[in-house]
């Protein structure tokens, strides 16, 4: 097997290595949300910023969808490199089988529940009769389109873990150039509107799924699918592993509602919109935690499946070197552009201007904290420990965060919205530092 980066001993490990697998991830990472925050920006421009709070409602269906892919992406593909490491071919294709048929199925009968309970489900969501019919169009194209969702999703992690990074951030790549192409055309020249944007958003995906499936029949290098000895074990397995970022997903689908139902009921529709652009740019911050996690993880996997605990711990100071400059250089970036990535969405003159700045200024506290909660979870994830994994993710993205949200706007009004992030970040933290004690055997 060439090519994996699976090092024989801690002195192989140089951080030159690592940047093989990390940059490709991050920026594979960094693509996988041009897909919404283009189609939030020609939305704003050439919509307007009731079509842009329309995506931002519909968006706790798509975190369900793609909660569903992740479990089984982040989780399976843990799995197979635990297997991968200990040069365990069968049972590396089976979890990777299991996972990939298991999340497309699954995904495929929770879109048909949504579908045939479309408009009680967006009037729960908070879709207003001034946001419905945008609403309904967006959240139709991504429903309907449930495999490629989920498949595509699949094919980036696994993609990876087979050793081939760079061919996964090109899948991501070129869905993503495509995704931003069809916007201008569609949206902004011929004046598509919500519908030419979730098109534009399809056919980008598409073509990230179609490279997908090019490469596990012509290009792989140890993966394969099969259909031997799949089991609902094998699958269930996966899942468990890698159940933080569906409760990830599904935390940001619930707290999304909360954010937006409390935006609007102290700033409007103005609120929903300030809550959208703020989670948009927020996804391009902490991409940079998440890239470096995920793109260290394989490593991490492929040497604790083989029982070499010494490089995991190398690996691992690498990851705190990382994280003791990274949080500060992110929040200063956050703080100083905000007023730029802001006037992408929206003009300097509206409204929805001063509360997404301010807010963003704010909310970005938690991005202080919130790195070294995401390796903690990742690692353990990388291990094969995926509970502890989700206990970190689910004090962070949803119990806490839930807290804040509920008791703080009851103090500081809106500023108490923005606020609640940076207080479930610093309170997960507590317990994230003990899940980064030494791992053994």
């Amino acid at each position: 097997m060439e090519n994996l980066l699976i090092f024989a001993s801690e002195k192989e490990v140089r951080f030159t290595k690592l940047l093989k697998f990390i940059v490709p991830t991050y920026l594979t990472s960094l693509f996988n949300t041009v897909y919404t925050i283009i189609d939030g920006i020609f939305v704003s421009t050439y919509v307007g910023t009731n079509a842009l709070a329309s995506i931002n409602i519909v968006y706790p269906i798509v975190n369900v969808l793609t909660g569903i892919a992740l479990v089984f992406a982040t989780g399976g593909s843990a799995v197979t490199a635990l297997h991968i490491g200990g040069n365990r071919k069968q049972e590396a294709d089976r979890s990777f089988s299991a996972s990939s048929f298991a999340a497309i199925l699954l995904g495929c009968l929770v879109s048909l529940m949504i579908l045939t309970n479309l408009s009680a489900i967006l009037t729960i969501l908070g879709a207003t009769p001034v946001t419905i019919a945008g609403c309904k169009t967006y959240a139709r194209w991504w429903l309907l389109a449930t495999p490629v969702v989920i498949g595509k999703e699949l094919f980036t992690y696994f993609i990876r873990v087979d050793g081939a990074p760079s061919y996964s951030f090109i899948t991501a790549l070129s869905g993503g150039i495509l995704n931003i192409v069809l916007d201008y055309i569609l949206v902004g020249q011929m004046q598509m509107g919500i519908y030419g944007a979730a098109l534009a958003t399809i056919l980008g995906l598409v073509l990230s799924f179609s490279m997908g499936i090019y490469y596990f029949i012509h290009k792989q290098k140890y993966l394969s699918f099969t259909l031997h000895n799949l089991s609902l074990r094998e699958a269930m397995h996966c899942m468990i592993n890698g159940a933080s970022e569906f409760v990830n997903q599904l935390a940001i689908a619930v707290t999304t509602i909360v954010f937006n139902r409390t935006a609007l009921s102290f700033a409007g529709e103005d609120g929903i919109a300030a809550v959208s652009i703020i989670m948009y740019l927020q996804f391009l911050f902490i991409g940079v935690y998440f890239g470096f996690s995920m793109g260290i993880a394989p490593p991490l996997s492929y040497a604790y499946g083989d029982r070499k605990i010494r490089i995991c711990r190398k690996l691992e100071s690498y990851a705190h070197r990382f994280f003791a400059v990274a949080p500060i250089v992110i929040y200063a970036l956050t703080y100083f552009l905000t007023p730029v990535a802001v006037s992408c969405f929206t003009d300097t003159s509206s409204p929805v201007f001063p509360i997404a700045v301010s807010g963003m200024r704010i909310y970005g506290l938690g991005f202080l904290f919130s790195g070294i909660n995401i390796f903690a979870a990742i690692r353990m994830m990388a291990y094969g420990k995926g509970y502890f994994s989700g206990l970190i993710t689910f004090l962070r993205s949803f119990l806490l965060l839930l807290l804040f949200l509920i008791v703080l706007p009851l103090k500081f009004g809106l500023t108490g919205v923005w606020l609640a992030v940076p207080a479930a970040e610093a309170l997960t933290l507590l317990v994230a530092v003990w899940f980064l004690r030494p791992i053994h055997c």
